[in-house]
């Protein structure tokens, strides 16, 4: 079932699921969630959880995987599995602005900084990327960014910053699409606890700044309950929950979410209140029927591991695909 359109809706995922390539094998299964505008939004999930594989397949920026259900509306424009990829092109670039999780690797080391940045701009805008304009513009996103003697870095390579400036750069990079939407695949995963925290208030500032929405991607629950405003929650390919940051601790949640939160060390915690989650974790590809946490949640029943889970149909602002109904607010 398809929901009628909502104008304060930026992306809209409609029963979307993501296959590999070589054998065409269901990894992410029927996630329906929409992100609105100016929104920060959050995806989190344990590693292999299929976070990254369906952001990265949805945008169009995975090689080895493809939409092979549902659609996707970016900003009026449906694509569905048969037009997607060629669609997403057209985006990414312009519209549509990618942050990747290295920073090492993500900008290439034989180019200076400011020729990499006046590329950007000629591909986004048309403009020439030997103008004074295109160096201006560079100069003046390098300073947005926070990269110090911005004039000096224009002229400078990758290898003489470190990792923070070397991200605060692809970022100055994505921004110069001047994007309505930002995605940050992890964008600290390589950076010290304290670059991290530089890096994530700056991608929360501009956003907040250039009315940007941005969809943020960790395995940190905590990093996202204090930055974003709803989190979404993948666990075995499947979408398992969305809730407001602001309630996670104060409402009722799917077991899988509340046992993420009993991981956090929080000032209202004491030690032993902080609890490890039982069993192995489980990789996308699990499937659609049955909860893929199930194995794993101490309030499970027999339902849990052969009923089909439920979805999120009507793209609700808050959602539990909990079989026994825990924290739903209608979303099956």
């Amino acid at each position: 079932m398809s929901t009628m359109p909502n104008d304060t809706d930026l992306l809209r995922l409609e029963n979307v699921s993501i296959a590999l390539r070589r054998d065409n094998r269901e990894m992410v299964s029927s996630v329906n969630l929409a992100v609105g505008r100016n929104e920060l939004f959050g995806i989190v999930g344990e590693s292999g959880s299929g976070k990254t594989l369906l952001t990265r397949t949805v945008f169009g920026l995975h090689e080895d995987a493809h939409l092979s259900e549902g659609s996707i509306t970016f900003d009026g424009t449906t694509l569905t599995a048969a037009d997607h990829r060629r669609g997403m092109k057209k985006l990414l670039g312009h519209d549509i602005g990618f942050v990747p999780q290295d920073p090492f690797s993500s900008l290439n080391p034989s180019i200076r900084v400011g020729a990499q940045i006046t590329e950007a701009l000629y591909l986004a805008k048309g403009i020439p990327p030997k103008s004074d304009r295109a160096r201006d513009e560079a100069i003046a996103l390098l300073a947005e960014v926070g990269i110090p003697e911005p004039d000096l870095a224009f002229r400078q390579y990758p290898d003489q910053f470190s990792g923070g400036m070397r991200q605060r750069i692809v970022i100055a990079i994505a921004l110069s699409q001047e994007p309505t939407l930002l995605i940050a695949d992890e964008p600290t995963t390589a950076l010290d606890a304290f670059t991290q925290r530089l890096i994530i208030d700056l991608i929360v500032e501009r956003s907040r700044n250039r009315g940007l929405a941005v969809i943020l991607i960790s395995h940190n629950l905590e990093l996202l309950r204090q930055n974003v405003d709803r989190i979404a929650v993948l666990y075995g390919g499947q979408l398992l929950n969305v809730f407001a940051a602001g309630d996670l601790g104060d409402n009722e949640a799917h077991p899988y979410t509340e046992a993420l939160f009993q991981c956090l060390p929080t000032r209202d915690k004491q030690l032993h209140d902080i609890r490890s989650i039982p069993g192995e974790p489980t990789s996308a590809g699990f499937g659609r029927k049955g909860c893929a946490f199930a194995t794993r949640c101490l309030h499970v029943e027999g339902l849990c591991h052969n009923n089909p889970l439920p979805l999120n149909r009507e793209l609700g602002a808050r959602f539990s695909a909990c079989l026994k109904g825990m924290g739903t607010d209608g979303g099956h």
